[in-house]
């Protein structure tokens, strides 16, 4: 066999009895101890209750070491329900210490050169392969934090160590990292590193001399290590729950059980917004991918913003798009584009807030009711539509002059006026980028402003320069003329109408006959006068008293131009341009040969391990 790989990057626990690990066991043994303990010495209650006690404290203890939620250890998830519960939740900083202008840098490996040096084995000197060695294996000893721990704790207790010498084929024994740790752990500085070596490199003529000055150096790590944790939880649960820009990021992975630096990052975007188009009650996205993705989108709206209104998975390919039709629901709408691509890494694109124009602005004036219908980003110009609704009639104030001649009279008057045309200009501005265009009234105005593609939230001002034309119907004016006092004699000939009569008399009268008797006799006669127009020249004096008379005088209608300037505003995200994934190819790894140690070598590096006498 040429070469052979020692797994001994896993740090895997071993299962002793059943499913269970050493520290497991050696937890269950302390928890079984304790619960018993609390069943003898309980000083209350009857036997049922000690025993419900300690059943109670065994269960809750076995829970806490072998439970696992998610694959991880209840302590674990307790710890960080509390980071989460104690920890900020609301952003103090400006919003552009949260935009990041380029990726974060990978993680640094602890140990990244060993194996390169390793592989070039061959060619070195015994002499550098020894000293790498040597380098190489004093920081896997300084990283081990459990087997430090073990030593001081014993070194406090005054116990020495076992002085069984450790044999060549033993096993080194697992070192599992604290469950409190910090996940994101650097690298220990080399000062330690070279302490370490010293350390294991010092003779063993002084052990006692060794505890004394460890136990001494102790005992304030301790004390300072306690009060800066008391400093931590105080200010941790009387701080205000606001977060900063400048906290640091998790650059490792951790578990109870493996430690293990993920895979670097590959730098690049994955996911590009190609066009948004937002109207009144739904939004237009268009994606496109920059490699192989699979790309999950959500919207969210409701009264709170967070029921979800629209979820779709769709794969796409390098230079593919997708258009999305997305509600808007609710005050405060949001998307979310999360993706992941074929080198295993993830990542997210959310719409929110500013970065959404909704609801579209609107404004209402005196001549016009202007309202956003549509607000268009695209990679090289911003497109919208303004829908305008114009009056007919309006009210205008006039000075109005109500009699002329004898007497002039004004007064303001709030006269019924007629819009006869309106016209305008609509100015757009974005980013320091203008465009003008002609105003349609009772119509909708299109507009196209060039915009090169930049990532940000894009302010977008809107200003409409109105005039109309305004015909007012003038009441007729009142002309007064003055007249003085003065007699008027006039002749004028007056036609008199005699009216006609009829009279009827009747008269007796005795006459005598023959012989001499009186007869009465009555006689009748009618007399009539007929109708006469008789005329007569009649002299007439008139008296005139002072007065003035009014005319009504009708007046042409009266023309004027009103202008007003109505201004809009609204924000629309924007992206960069559209650039393909570029992967470097990492080179392959040159196969390692394994070479044999001379004796002199395996003695100094037995030696540096404390395995030789």
């Amino acid at each position: 066999m040429d070469e052979h790989e020692v797994p001994t990057h896993v740090q895997a626990e071993d299962r002793v009895l059943l499913w269970f690990t050493f520290p497991q066991i050696v937890a269950l043994t302390a928890v079984a101890a304790l619960a018993y303990g609390v069943y003898q010495v309980a000083p209350f209650g009857p036997e049922a209750v000690r025993i419900g006690l300690g059943l109670v404290f065994a269960l809750v203890g076995i829970a806490l070491i072998v439970g696992r939620v998610g694959g991880r250890r209840l302590p674990a998830v307790a710890a960080d329900l509390m980071r989460f519960s104690f920890g900020p939740r609301r952003f103090q900083g400006p919003p552009v210490q949260l935009v990041r202008p380029e990726p974060p840098a990978p993680p640094v490996k602890r140990s990244a050169a060993e194996p390169q040096r390793e592989e070039q084995g061959i060619a070195e000197q015994p002499s550098t392969r020894a000293t790498d060695m040597r380098a190489g294996i004093a920081t896997q000893l300084v990283a081990s934090v459990a087997r430090r721990f073990r030593g001081r704790v014993r070194k406090l207790a005054n116990r020495k160590r076992s002085p069984r010498p450790r044999t060549r084929g033993e096993r080194m024994p697992f070192k599992p990292p604290n469950w409190f740790r910090k996940r994101h752990r650097k690298q220990q500085p080399k000062r330690e590193y070279e302490q370490a070596r010293e350390t294991l490199a010092r003779p063993r003529a002084e052990p006692e001399s060794q505890e004394r000055e460890h136990r001494v150096a102790w005992w304030p790590r301790l004390l300072g290590g306690a009060a800066a944790l008391a400093v931590v939880a105080s200010v941790v649960v009387c701080c205000p729950p606001l977060a900063s820009a400048d906290e640091g990021e998790q650059e490792t992975w951790t578990s109870d059980e493996i430690e293990f630096d993920p895979p670097p990052l590959i730098p690049g975007r994955r996911l590009f917004i190609e066009r948004l188009t937002v109207t009144a009650s739904a939004a237009t996205v268009v994606l496109k991918a920059a490699a192989n993705l699979e790309v999950e989108v959500r919207a969210f709206g409701g009264a709170d913003g967070r029921e979800p209104k629209f979820h779709r998975e769709n794969t796409l390919g390098t230079g593919g798009r997708l258009s999305y039709l997305l509600p808007l629901d609710g005050p405060v709408p949001s998307f979310t584009f999360a993706w992941r691509d074929e080198h295993g890494q993830a990542g997210a694109i959310s719409l929110a807030g500013d970065q959404l124009p909704y609801p579209l602005p609107q404004a209402s004036g005196e001549l016009c009711d202007l309202r956003l219908v549509s607000l268009v980003w695209r990679p090289d110009r911003i497109e919208g539509g303004l829908r305008s609704s114009c009056v007919a009639t309006l009210e205008e104030q006039v000075e109005l002059q109500t009699t002329a001649g004898h007497r002039a009279l004004s007064q303001t008057a709030l006269l019924e006026a007629q819009v006869t045309r309106v016209s305008g200009t609509l100015t757009v501005s974005a980013g320091g980028h203008e465009t003008t265009a002609v105003f349609v009234p009772d119509g909708e105005t299109r507009f196209t402003l060039a915009q090169p593609a930049e990532s940000g939230i894009l302010a977008v001002e809107f200003t409409t320069e109105l005039s109309a034309e305004l015909s007012i119907a003038l009441p007729p004016l009142v002309q007064l003329t003055h007249h003085p006092r003065r007699v008027e004699r006039r002749i004028e000939t007056v036609t008199l109408t005699r009216p006609g009569t009829t009279q009827t008399v009747t008269e007796t009268i005795i006459v005598a006959d023959p012989d001499g008797k009186p007869i009465p006799w009555t006689v009748s006669t009618t007399l009539s006068i007929p109708p006469e127009d008789v005329q007569q020249d009649v002299t007439l004096e008139i008296v005139h008293p002072e007065h003035v008379r009014a005319e009504l005088v009708q007046r042409p209608a009266m023309s004027r131009t009103r202008s007003e300037s109505l201004p809009l505003a609204s924000a629309i995200a924007s992206d960069d341009s559209y650039r393909a994934l570029v992967v470097e190819q990492q080179p392959e790894r040159p196969v390692s040969i394994q070479t044999r140690l001379s004796q002199a070598e395996l003695d100094e590096l037995f030696q540096i391990l404390g395995w030789g006498p």
